[in-house]
């Protein structure tokens, strides 16, 4: 049973298995920086929370997206040098050399911005950002010989980093990544002693990839979803020891028996095929349950798994327990397991939503508690910290 809250759903953050993913990770990189990235709140894990812990066990490189983000590490007291993976707006600049955050120089008119406000506003760190083939932000390969001369070449402006990002690194069967890797290569070997580190490798390809790309202190690895302990590929994770972070859990608020041909929720989408026990379950999408669950996915109750039928609701979903002579003698109040133990993984609630894992733990609303264990589970109730 749970602990009485203010709401039937939250989630547990596991800090133990947090820290262990860290030190697995660190350790699978050898002299290489493990760069840990907590942007959009961690994957929904709790931005300072995460980062202090992460501190805890030697972390001492972060990455984020937004500026608004890297303050609020500031803010906590976190002084690790800390990339902002995207686009940083001239408006940017002054607190980014302020706070001495690392800046991402994606585009000519990004690096004309820093060659501008440098002289004027102190030191910039840059990161140089080359697109090989993701098509999203970047310079493109032709581009950086002239970037990196104008960058070198300005009074206060310091060449922290040299990167790309991988499109297919979480796809074992695609070769793209290869091509990606040999433009990469070819502007490492040109400029590449000209910054003091070069990443490549983010979560799946520290998974996938040969140890030759971090197989050197001037080498970091941009480490996120490994770190709350899933990839977008569940066979990635095989024989990793990754420990999943999060689990999201919610309480029964009603059991009910239904005779043949009940309709459940909005729609009409399910009936009963005979006696069917009802349990309404206090959490939908307004807890950030994909309504795509709808009549295919499964929650935990008492260590088994049952199907949500009919619509998933803002608020509430309702679960199949079964014939009422066959079904478990589930009580109102009794725990429910979205995803994590006790449960379906994360994992497989994002094949039946069509999506990706890292969108299931961002998604969880800002209105669900977040309660961080600072024990094993097993050890110690968790402790709310939100």
């Amino acid at each position: 049973m749970l602990t009485v809250l203010h709401t039937p759903t939250l989630v547990q953050i596991c800090l133990p298995h947090l820290r262990h993913n860290a030190q697995l990770l660190q350790q699978r990189l050898g002299p290489a920086t493990l760069m840990a990235v907590v942007k959009a709140d961690a994957y929904g894990h709790g931005l300072v929370p995460v980062a202090r812990t992460l501190q805890d066990v030697g972390v001492r490189h972060f990455a984020v997206a937004r500026v608004a983000e890297a303050l609020a590490l500031r803010e906590a007291g976190v002084e690790a040098p800390i990339l902002v993976l995207g686009v940083a707006f001239p408006e940017d600049l002054p607190v980014c050399a302020a706070q001495q955050f690392d800046v991402t120089v994606a585009s000519p008119a990004v690096a004309e911005a820093v060659c501008t406000a440098a002289p004027r506003l102190g030191l910039l760190r840059v990161h140089v950002k080359v697109d090989t083939g993701m098509g999203r932000l970047g310079l493109w390969p032709s581009e950086v010989p002239s970037i990196v001369r104008q960058l070198a070449q300005t009074p206060a402006v310091h060449l922290v980093g040299l990167w790309t990002h991988l499109a297919t690194a979480d796809d074992p069967q695609d070769t793209f990544l290869y091509q990606q890797l040999e433009r990469f290569e070819q502007l490492c070997r040109q400029f590449g002693d000209d910054f003091e580190a070069i990443h490549i490798a983010n979560s799946s390809a520290l998974l996938r990839l040969p140890e030759t790309y971090w197989h050197s202190p001037r080498q970091q690895a941009r480490v996120g979803a490994a770190l709350y302990g899933y990839t977008s590929h569940p066979q990635l994770l095989r024989h990793v020891g990754l420990r999943p972070v999060m689990r999201m859990v919610s309480r029964v608020v009603q059991v009910r028996t239904v005779p043949p041909g009940t309709t459940i929720s909005y729609g009409r989408t399910w009936a009963a095929p005979d006696w069917r026990r009802i349990a309404v379950v206090g959490a939908g999408y307004g807890d950030g349950v994909p309504r795509r669950l709808s009549n295919r996915g499964r929650v935990g109750i008492r260590g088994q798994q049952f199907p949500i039928v009919g619509a998933v609701c803002m608020d509430l979903l309702m679960v199949d327990l079964g014939a009422p002579d066959a079904a478990p003698d589930v009580q109102e109040g009794e725990e429910t397991v979205l995803f994590g133990e006790g449960g379906p993984s994360i994992m497989e609630v994002a094949a039946w939503a069509d999506t990706i894992p890292y969108e299931l733990s961002c998604g969880v609303a800002r209105r669900v508690p977040r309660c961080y264990q600072e024990t094993l589970p097993s050890a110690e109730p968790c402790m709310e910290n939100i």
